[in-house]
């Protein structure tokens, strides 16, 4: 394979969500995501340079010419930018208090439920989902995800969609604050598919470095020595044998 070497090399801007932690801390600039795509652009000669934003800025974001890369998107967040080939995949819970619903929840039960899920979780957990909360007047996102949980466990909320590892971040944020909120116990209810992130470029040919980048960290065992330093969260971030990749 031939690997695409930039013309020049550049500092690229990459927008992250700020309440995606593990996957990309906003605290210290760290994390599986930004780990990846750092040595995917660093493979083709570019250093990197994360921005963390609220999720819903950072197609905008891209589009006002404001960062070169937007992390965690997938194609159905707009049509007009290249996307990568899949680097990482996040696995959503349905997040209830421990032992409310004892016979579980189907999807169609968060018709009728407080739920309160994360920025963009319509456009990423698919049409089936994004038409169960469509006519929900209690069904809310938001774009920091520590507001989930004290949602949650102040009683506003039946359940929370999250993934669950940031979940648990956010529990040891929430612990260590002095909101009123106490967490308790809780279910995580398996009701949606892994989810495929990609990168989303304004720019074509920085597009194809990326992917030319991905590839050989990937053929290398940079990405596997990525995912070891992470492995809890790449173990629950990976589809089911069963499914297939994207």
């Amino acid at each position: 394979m031939l690997l695409v070497l930039p013309a020049q090399a550049a500092e690229v801007r990459v927008a992250f969500g700020h309440s995606v932690a593990p996957f990309a801390d906003a605290q210290d600039g760290t994390g599986i995501e930004v780990d990846i795509i750092r040595a995917a652009l660093q493979a083709v000669g570019h250093t990197v340079r994360p921005v963390f934003m609220p999720s819903a800025r950072k197609m905008l974001a891209l589009r006002n010419g404001e960062v070169e890369a937007a992390a965690t998107l997938s194609p159905q967040d707009g049509p007009d930018a290249c996307f990568s080939d899949v680097y990482i995949h996040y696995q959503d819970f349905a997040i209830t208090p421990k032992g409310r619903y004892p016979k579980g929840l189907r999807l169609t039960d968060l018709a009728e439920l407080r739920v309160v899920a994360y920025q963009l979780a319509t456009h990423h957990l698919g049409p089936e989902y994004a038409a169960t909360v469509k006519n929900n007047p209690r069904y809310m996102e938001q774009a920091d995800q520590l507001s989930q949980l004290r949602m949650l466990f102040g009683g506003q909320a039946d359940v929370i969609v999250a993934e669950r590892h940031i979940f648990e971040h956010q529990l040891k944020r929430l612990a260590e604050s002095r909101f009123k909120e106490r967490p308790f116990p809780v279910d995580f209810m398996p009701l949606f598919k892994p989810v495929a992130y990609r990168v989303a470029f304004k720019d074509l040919a920085l597009c194809e470095q990326f992917n030319a980048g991905l590839s050989r960290i990937r053929r290398e065992g940079v990405l596997e020595r990525i995912s070891a330093a992470y492995l809890p969260i790449v173990k629950l971030a990976q589809p089911a044998a069963s499914e297939p990749r994207p």
